[in-house]
């Protein structure tokens, strides 16, 4: 029930989406953003309610407004809440009890944009459109969301995109049900209606003054420092803390020369940060402040994309040092990371000595370049890094890690389990190779105590830097570790395929490997048991087939197309038809890319085709793992058709999915005749790859 204030007090009450579509609506006021929540964003929200399922109710945070007329203007909360707008379209489209009204009622948005003329428009349009009676197949909603004209803000389309993705991926079709009617009924905020006499301006420019809240690593910034008594030292450390939470550029590049330059690569530059010499919460907030205001006109528009952010990183680290079994959770951080039993100096240097092994160890991106996750060193030219020419000496390792970066990604696309053994690997590494001078200095770098003064700082980093790409030595360190890397990388991935195989939790398989405490597999282990060519093959589900095992097997594909690889795999007479035709040269430009949509072959709507095999549609030889937007494509084209457009991206070097090149390859020369028996034999070939990737003899890494 919606409350009026009638006098000088704000007015707060607990109401749920279902008191909301009941006859309260909400405008956008001219001075605030229309939306601007990213993917993460949207999927931590999703998933915050999805973990709070089993219990009684969510709480999303307070939803600020003020009267205007029969609406009400929303002041604050309005990202939370035009999210939850947004999902309701799905919702709706999806005939949930309830959604349909909550969106709109009659020609009524719930949310109105009086300045975002166009925006509300298209949103009418595809409101009526979720209301109609159709054929609710998510792949139809998706294509509306393509028709959306361009000169809108892409965030609303693409946020639509992503819930939808989200949906798909994490609610199994027998929860669907409670689970809307959770979001509808249990998923609550305070409503906080303001004063009837508040000047709404003065109030949007102080609730703006005060800054965004504190993110959950200020906090345990603030905490960490205040146990630093000596003020240079307290200001050295939050130097390089603040160094350190620049996950997306490279820790290397020096405040004054942040720029990143090569002829073929897009370059970039981030936000430099003042050294922070203060500690409390209250100076964090000015700080921040200050940096929010903050404008860089020589800014370089492209930027590099780190695979984790830094309350994610910040785990990682406290987990390899302080050896808990944590889960990587940035929720939880403050939850996890125990300031009174670490010492704040050491626990700042080794987040230092980890930030600067993930950068020359592990994958970074450029945002908007395709094929971008590389593993890049640079060389220091007249005061600007450049990446080095042999840059992409390290591409077999790249292609792990990207593997696993969209195999094994965790919620959110942030967790990567993976990240914490791998980067503990490097250190034992390093550590066990004290008998070499470069890698001595390296590690005597980090085993003194820092005690110098903050504005030595950035000298003595670059020293250090300077030893690692100027010394000769280190090439050698490099070529001689790749390769053991990547059998550690597939070695563990294997450990938790199994675990997973076995229903097991996978983080603790992760705890053993850190700890060097790793059980035996186990006599008993048959990979032959999992993935059977006759019925019942966990691979067999369609759409609800696990993305992981087709990651694993593109993954597979790429490494055994390699001569090299070829002799390990025991049946080399199934592996023969991989190399027809130009599957090598296909290989060579293929990628690893974030997919979510399962292609059937012979489409759904044409099993009739397949005659009394037709229930077999869902076998794992006619499924692929593509992108939505070809998945869309191809929507319920012939066999045929589907190959002419496979062609045109092999044409553009742009091959998806190996295993789908192979469905086509394999059956060029009779395109019309995809029957369930080829199908099945292909299949077979794959369930081979897979099984091989288990059994292939590997050292202990």
């Amino acid at each position: 029930m919606a409350n009026n204030s009638t006098n000088n007090q704000n007015q707060a009450n607990i109401k749920s989406i279902s008191e909301v579509a009941d006859k309260i609506f909400f405008e956008i006021p001219p001075y605030q953003r229309l939306y601007e929540w990213n993917k993460e964003q949207i999927q931590t929200l999703l998933n915050d309610i999805k973990a709070k399922f089993d219990d009684k109710e969510y709480f999303i945070g307070n939803v600020v407004v003020s009267k205007k007329g029969d609406k009400y203007l929303l002041i604050d909360g309005q990202q939370r809440l035009t999210t939850l707008f947004l999902i309701g379209f799905f919702l709706s489209y999806r005939k949930c009890d309830g959604w349909q009204n909550f969106i709109m009622q009659g020609d009524k948005l719930r949310i109105s944009m009086p300045i975002r003329e166009k925006e509300e428009k298209v949103l009418k349009e595809f409101a009526k459109f979720c209301n109609e009676d159709n054929s609710r197949e998510n792949d139809l909603f998706l294509q509306k969301l393509k028709e959306f004209p361009q000169d809108i803000s892409q965030n609303i389309p693409q946020a639509l995109e992503v819930i939808v993705n989200w949906f798909e991926e994490n609610i199994e079709n027998n929860d669907i049900a409670d689970f809307f009617e959770f979001i509808y009924k249990k998923v609550k905020f305070v409503f906080v209606e303001l004063a009837e006499n508040t000047d709404l301006n003065r109030f949007f420019i102080r609730m703006n003054n005060r800054g965004k809240q504190l993110e959950k690593h200020e906090i345990l910034k603030s905490r960490l420092l205040s146990k630093i008594n000596d003020e240079n030292k307290r200001a050295f450390y939050a130097h390089i803390w603040d160094i350190c939470s620049q996950m997306d550029n490279y820790i290397f590049q020096k405040a004054s020369d942040r720029k990143i330059s090569k002829s073929d690569e897009s370059s970039g530059d981030d936000e430099q940060k003042n050294t922070i010499d203060k500690n409390t919460i209250d100076d964090i907030i000015k700080n921040n402040q200050q940096k929010i205001t903050k404008k860089d006109d020589d800014e370089d528009k492209s930027k590099f994309k780190s695979i984790v952010d830094f309350p994610t990183f910040l785990l990682h680290v406290y987990k390899i040092c302080n050896k808990k079994d944590i889960i990587i959770d940035k929720n939880k951080l403050l939850e996890f990371v125990n300031t009174e039993s670490i010492d704040s100096k050491e626990f700042i240097k080794n987040l230092l000595k980890y930030r600067i092994l993930f950068d020359y160890f592990v994958v970074k991106g450029i945002d908007d370049v395709e094929n971008s996750y590389k593993i890049r060193k640079l060389s220091k030219k007249n005061n600007t890094y450049t990446i080095s020419e042999d840059s992409n000496e390290m591409s077999n390792l790249a292609m792990v890690q990207n593997y696993l970066r969209v195999a094994r990604s965790g919620m959110s696309n942030n967790h990567h389990h993976w990240l914490t053994p791998f980067l503990k690997k490097i250190n034992d590494y390093l550590s066990s190779l004290k008998d070499n001078n470069t890698i001595s200095e390296i590690v005597k770098f980090f085993s003194n105590d820092l005690n110098i003064a903050s504005e030595n700082f950035e000298n003595n980093v670059e020293n250090y830097i300077k030893s690692l790409i100027n010394n000769d030595n280190l090439k050698d360190f490099y070529k001689g570790t790749q390769s053991g890397l990547i059998l550690f990388l597939e070695n563990l991935d294997t450990a938790l395929a199994k675990e997973q195989l076995q229903d097991k939790v996978l983080i603790d398989k992760v705890n053993e490997i850190l700890q060097d405490s790793q059980k035996k597999d186990g006599e008993n282990f048959q990979i032959d048991n999992f993935f059977k060519n006759e019925q019942e093959c966990i691979l067999d589900q369609g759409t609800a087939t696990l993305h992981y095992w087709f990651y694993r097997l593109e993954y597979y594909l790429w490494k055994y197309s390699k001569k090299e690889y070829i002799s390990k795999v025991e049946d080399n007479e199934k592996l023969k038809e991989i190399n027809r035709g130009n599957f090598s040269e296909i290989v060579s430009s293929f990628y690893f890319r974030n997919l979510n949509s399962i292609e059937h072959v012979q489409a759904q709507s044409k099993a009739e085709e397949w005659g009394e095999d037709k229930d077999k549609i869902d076998n794992f030889g006619n499924l692929a793992l593509i992108s939505s937007s070809f998945n869309s494509s191809l929507n319920n084209q012939d066999v045929q058709d589907k190959y002419l457009d496979l062609q045109k991206y092999i044409n553009k070097d742009n091959v998806i999915s190996l295993k789908l090149w192979l469905i086509y390859a394999l059956s060029e020369e009779d395109q019309l005749g995809w029957t369930f028996k080829k199908a099945e034999n292909h299949k077979k070939q794959m369930l081979e790859i897979l099984k091989n990737s288990f059994k292939a003899i590997k050292d202990k890494a």
